[in-house]
């Protein structure tokens, strides 16, 4: 069985966080569009992507991160607050904070 089917309700419950927080962020400072979100699975275990067309900004942002380790598993942190690190890592810390949003348009 798949790490996928094996955690279908946990990766349904961080999608739906994720989406939700990701775009509600972008639209209440008008930072940008959500483009692609998705969950992918490979060898080393499950992936969460995004793709955000951010507002000013020629090249798209994109950031994934492994949510499920094939090598260790069960997740450690519940669904939701999972889904809340991620959304604040690739929005928030990222696209918000004027210092780190000038590093990631510089290519540093």
């Amino acid at each position: 069985m798949s790490l996928t089917d094996q955690y279908t309700d946990y990766l349904d419950a961080f999608q739906g966080t994720v989406r939700a927080q990701v775009q509600a962020t972008l639209r209440d400072g008008d930072l940008g569009v959500l483009r692609k979100f998705g969950i992918r699975e490979d060898s080393s275990g499950v992936w969460a992507e995004v793709i955000i067309e951010v507002r000013g900004v020629t090249k798209p942002y994109q950031r994934s991160i492994l949510i499920i380790d094939a090598a260790d598993h069960p997740p450690e942190d519940p669904a939701d607050f999972a889904a809340t690190l991620f959304s604040t890592n690739v929005v928030q810390e990222e696209l918000e904070i004027p210092y780190l949003r000038q590093r990631w348009v510089q290519g540093e």
